[in-house]
């Protein structure tokens, strides 16, 4: 009897993991892995255990910087992967990686690290984070020495990134292009019927995804196009150092056309209701909010910044705009909400994108591919 490959994700939070990762996890479930994930529950992880996945509660605080939080969680990751024993651990985002690097020294096993962008501590400007940086590099390198991890990235901006800076490590670093697009539920969907023009925010309401620049653009734009709206989709994030603050979203929504959704379940309600997709963050992976927009074929505007320029091409299916740019982004919104002929050549566009290797299917089997080789 063929005994089943025991495979162990780290991610930070049970949402993250639902929204990201739940579809790959299924996938290899039916493919015949024993798939276990640690990560901390925010009241979803009841939907992880419905789909025969073992779910391991990893009671951590993210906000948290010290070293002794930090030297806990090295102590945790190390616990849960003696007591599950995988053959595989898979490391999703920034801080399970600086953390699973540390405990994959004291663990016996095949490691995985997917960079999904490279964090705030990659985007913070200033001494401090020009420090931090060099240390995280130092260690990364140091680490993949003494241990064989594959690292995967999910742009070509990040592999750039990575060989620049890991050189000799060239063969470990792979590509996968974000989490993957299940065609079938996100159908291509016509823009709606109505007079009025609305705008598509999907994602954690951080200033490092822009949405400062967002609201001083909407503002603006909204002078030369009265019926223009914006829908803002997803949650506070307050472990974030970038999360902006109740009260300050409150602010927002006492601005005429601006309204806050929350955290949908179900996205594609968003998009059905918007004519444009809108992302203006300052660096991504391969953002799943704006992949799932041009699934359903929406015109899309966004950053010119790794991760972005993947799914938003400038002149194909979107306008680009620099970061924290309120005078090219508000000439983008204006541009995009008075011409319904380009919207609507975006959006078939979008969807061929999405369509051509962006899909789920093509994903998994890549990730399974993978995993497969140990």
């Amino acid at each position: 009897m063929r005994v089943s490959k025991k495979i162990l994700f780290f991610v930070t939070e049970d949402w993250y993991f639902i929204s990201h990762r739940i579809k790959m996890a299924e996938y290899l479930v039916n493919k015949g892995f024993d798939v276990h994930v640690c990560c901390k529950d925010t009241g979803k992880a009841s939907l992880i255990k419905k789909k025969n996945i073992n779910w391991h509660n990893l009671n951590i605080n993210r906000k948290s910087v010290s070293l002794f939080q930090y030297f806990y969680e090295v102590f945790l990751y190390v616990k849960y992967s003696r007591k599950i024993k995988p053959d595989i651990i898979h490391f999703f985002s920034m801080r399970p990686i600086l953390t699973g690097f540390l405990a994959s020294l004291l663990i016996k096993s095949n490691f995985l690290a997917t960079f999904t962008g490279m964090g705030f501590i990659f985007i913070k400007k200033g001494v401090k984070g020009f420090i931090l940086r060099k240390l995280i590099l130092i260690f990364l390198k140091i680490t993949l020495l003494i241990k064989k991890i594959t690292l995967i990235v999910q742009n070509e901006d990040d592999r750039k990134f990575i060989l620049k800076h890991f050189i000799f490590f060239k063969e470990k670093v792979k590509i996968i292009r974000g989490s993957g697009i299940d065609i079938r539920k996100y159908k291509f969907t016509p823009e709606p019927k109505s007079k009025k023009i609305t705008l598509g925010f999907a994602g954690r309401l951080l200033q490092d995804k822009g949405i400062d620049c967002l609201i001083q653009s909407f503002i603006q734009a909204k002078k030369s196009v009265n019926n223009l709206n914006l829908l803002l989709a997803g949650p506070l994030d307050l472990n974030n150092p970038t999360g902006i603050s109740e009260k300050k979203l409150n602010e927002f929504l006492r601005i005429r056309g601006i309204y806050y959704l929350g955290n949908l379940e179900d996205i594609v309600s968003l998009w059905k209701k918007s004519n444009i997709a809108i992302l203006l963050s300052k660096r991504e992976g391969l953002p799943l909010s704006l992949m799932e927009a041009a699934a359903l074929g929406r015109a899309i505007i966004a950053t010119d910044v790794p991760g972005c320029r993947e799914i938003a091409l400038e002149g194909y299916n979107a306008i680009t705009v620099f970061p924290n740019d309120v005078k090219a982004t508000t000439k983008a919104i204006i541009k995009l909400s008075k011409n319904k002929n380009l919207r609507e050549k975006y959006a078939i566009n979008s969807r061929k994108l999405v369509e051509s290797d962006l899909k789920l299917e093509h994903i998994c089997k890549q990730h399974y591919k993978l995993y497969s080789n140990y």
